[in-house]
């Protein structure tokens, strides 16, 4: 029955935590319909951007944070906390300064203590104290943070315990509430972190009288300035300083907003009860619209109970799994009308209701000749043993529903008892192998095989001439113990492919038979063209079009792929300057490979290319990978510094593949940070993605970068980055790569931009 599916979906939806980030974007929803300002009690004292202009240079004397508690506790402040790391001395006069001020103040001192790992190897933990000098008349509490694995912090602790040592959190003394050492609770979203009184630090210690309105407050010291990091993202708030985050902490404890959490079984339990019930009185489950509107009644019911709940302060739950229960329960009742018709019919697999290879057939009629996997599953006899009809089928659900997005159409094949197929989706008909190492990946995690988790492993065929083709280079893949492979007919073209390429790449250049096309960039800000990027593409009068996944790794390993990365540069510096007569000041980007920075010979020539062109150096960038620039950061950035200097721009291609920091990017002699297409394309829908393209724009735009977001594939999209305030606008959405005459035509002589862009 339906109910039962739903049921065991929406409880193991409970227990895996699958369904988290829907539940938080629920919870950014309640927090929205109940905020609240803050109580007052707690006051910042912000180490801000302005503080560090107004002072000395970065770390301050101890003599300052003397001052500050010597005018707080003339104030009249209750309590006086620190989120500033005092662990190593400074000069001892203004040690001695610091420690008189804690000593003779009226305030309790709170200063900061760290728990941080002594040996990765050994998982040993040390405490990171306040030197003892200051350490003396003062209070310890711990400042320790600790975000969740997709580095979003939403609980906080009542403190830390270290070798023994227990240390309650600055947010458990700031509010006076007691709690078990390490329990942790969930930080009360809803309060608004704006509406917490802030006072600069520059403004206090420039004020020539006590601060009003500071009479019993407990004031928390600690940087919100971009320079200085400390910098945490929270679910609704995204990237937010760590002092804000101790405050908003102690608020939640200060307004007894630390409720208990029900988690999502009983919910769950009350969504199955209220759909039995209606099952069984009003015999729903033969009228799909009474399953759909009582389903939609029971999950406005569930919000509005949290909601009530929540803003009470009395308690919160998880209603994910129940509203994917009423969800699941609605939509399997109205899909059993038709299963009966899919089951019987001559275009499915009877096992596992999937189209079968009939329906392939016909697929490929209907949508032209293409590339065709068949995806073999090892052991499948095994799986036989393991599970019954209905759990093969429920498998072989989800594995279509995994492997979908790799398919024309996302549409899946049961061909053969243990094999699958697909037609090739457009977007990898230029990447092959990538798609391959795609689909190999979707295999790793275990599938459901009704309520068992499955783990299935699988060679791939490819071919373009048949399915059986495709079905033999699938069993060679696993006699031939490879992961996948071509059919023998396009192996056989393959093998001297390389050597080929190698042979003709000079002769294509001579002929014409490499060309350079230009993709569109944006300026979101003046909403008008901005320059383009420069890509190669090549034409061969045997092989047809060879995408450059192809020939640029052969060409990269040949050594060649100077006199290549020239040609391309030529040919931009020539198209370019005839642009330029027309439409003045357009700026064009052209690819570097990671192999050509440490060659000081291409570097003078590039270089001296772009000098003796009639373009201005300013409107060339030289685009390098993030993985390229800092493979060898040395080599790179004295390379990159004598590019710069000329005055061409330098750009860090696919910005986010890598490990690199963005202070750590700060090193090198850039102007500009592209964000790779990976967190781009799902920056709409991704909320992690979402929050890692806005900090970067933020952090990058701080220093002073230019930021260019390819990838745009739709209207959505665009408006988004234009929000986030992105400066450029890289993607299909704008225009596909296109040829010189194109551009010239279309983009130049026609002035018309906006119709084009909408076209």
């Amino acid at each position: 029955m339906a109910w039962v599916i739903a049921l065991v979906s929406a409880a193991l939806m409970a227990l895996t935590g699958v369904g988290n980030e829907l539940e938080q974007r629920l919870q950014n929803v309640r927090a929205d319909l109940l905020e609240r300002p803050a109580s007052g009690e707690i006051v910042i004292v912000e180490i801000d951007g302005k503080s560090l202009q107004a002072l000395d240079s970065w770390p301050w004397p101890r003599s300052y944070y003397a001052d500050a508690v010597d005018k707080l506790s003339a104030a009249g402040a209750a309590q006086i906390a620190f989120d500033v790391d005092f662990s190593s001395e400074s000069s001892r006069e203004h040690d001695e300064r610091f420690a008189s001020a804690i000593a003779n103040s009226a305030a309790n001192v709170i200063l900061p203590t760290f728990r941080q790992v002594r040996s990765p190897v050994q998982r040993a933990y040390v405490e990171n104290r306040p030197i003892e000098m200051l350490r003396q008349h003062a209070f310890i509490a711990s400042v320790n943070i600790h975000p969740d694995g997709n580095g979003q912090l939403s609980r906080y602790s009542f403190g830390t315990r270290t070798g023994g040592i227990a240390r309650p959190s600055v947010a458990s003394m700031l509010a006076e509430r007691s709690g078990t050492i390490e329990r942790t609770f969930a930080i009360d979203q809803s309060i608004d972190p704006a509406s917490i009184p802030r006072l600069s630090f520059s403004d206090l210690l420039a004020a020539r009288s006590p601060p009003a309105g500071l009479t019993g407050k407990k004031v928390l010291i600690g940087a919100t300035a971009i320079e200085l990091g400390d910098r945490y993202s929270l679910r609704r708030f995204g990237v937010t300083p760590g002092v804000v985050i101790q405050a908003l902490a102690a608020e939640t404890l200060i307004q007894n907003a630390d409720i208990p959490h029900l988690g999502g079984f009983l919910p769950l339990g009350i969504a199955f009860s209220s759909m039995w019930l209606l099952v069984q009185f009003a015999h729903v489950s033969r009228r799909k619209r009474g399953v759909a509107v009582g389903a939609a009644g029971t999950g406005v019911a569930l919000f509005g109970s949290v909601l009530v709940l929540e803003y009470y302060l009395v308690a919160t739950f998880a209603g994910v799994p129940a509203l994917f229960f009423l969800l699941s329960f609605a939509g399997l009742h109205k899909f059993s009308s038709t299963i009966g018709e899919l089951e019987t019919s001559q275009m499915s697999n009877e096992a596992s209701g999937l189209p079968n290879e009939v329906a392939l057939q016909e697929f490929i009629a209907r949508h032209g000749p293409g590339n065709i996997v068949a995806a073999r599953m090892a052991d499948f006899t095994d799986l036989l043993v393991l599970t019954d009809r209905a759990a093969r089928r429920d498998l072989f659900g989800n594995l279509s529903a995994r492997l979908g997005f790799l398919a024309e159409d996302e549409q899946i094949f049961h061909l053969d008892a243990n094999t699958v197929g697909w037609l090739v989706k457009k977007d990898y008909q230029d990447d092959i192998p990538g798609h391959f190492e795609t689909a190999m990946a979707l295999f790793q995690a275990p599938f459901m095989a009704g309520t068992q988790r499955v783990k299935i492993g699988a060679t791939f065929g490819i071919s373009n001439r048949s399915v059986d083709q495709a079905k033999v280079a699938a069993q060679q893949a696993r006699v031939q113990d490879r992961k996948w492979c071509w059919d023998d007919a396009q192996a056989a073209s393959a093998i001297g492919l390389k050597q080929i390429l190698l042979v003709d790449l000079e002769e294509a250049i001579r002929n014409n038979q490499l060309h350079v096309v230009y993709q569109p960039k944006w300026n979101l800000h003046t909403d008008r063209l901005q320059g383009f990027e420069a890509l190669i593409r090549w034409e061969h009068p045997v092989y047809g079009g060879i995408g450059p996944d192809v020939f640029i790794p052969v060409i990269e390993k040949s050594g060649r792929i100077d006199s290549l990365t020239l040609f391309v540069i030529r040919r931009t510096l020539s198209d370019l300057a005839q642009w330029d007569r027309q439409r003045p000041g357009l700026g064009c980007a052209v690819n570097i490979s990671a192999r050509l920075l440490g060659d000081s010979a291409f570097v003078q020539q590039a270089i001296a290319l772009v000098e003796q062109s009639e373009v201005a150096n300013q409107q060339i960038t030289f685009e390098v990978t993030e993985t390229a620039a800092l493979d060898d950061p040395e080599l790179s950035t004295v390379a990159l510094g004598k590019i710069r200097d000329t005055g061409i721009k330098i750009s860090i291609d696919d910005y986010g593949t890598g490990q690199s920091t963005m202070s750590y990017l700060q090193r090198l002699p850039v102007d500009e940070i592209k964000i790779d297409q990976s967190f781009v394309k799902t920056v709409t829908t991704n909320r992690g993605n979402r929050v890692m393209v806005e900090s970067t724009i933020e952090m990058a735009h701080a220093l002073g970068l230019t930021v260019v977001a390819e990838g745009i594939e739709d209207a959505e999209c665009m408006r988004l980055l234009h929000t986030l305030r992105c400066d450029i606008a890289q993607g299909w959405h704008i225009s596909k790569p296109v040829s010189a005459e194109i551009i010239a035509s279309r983009w130049i002589a026609d002035g018309d931009e906006q119709a084009r862009l909408m076209a």
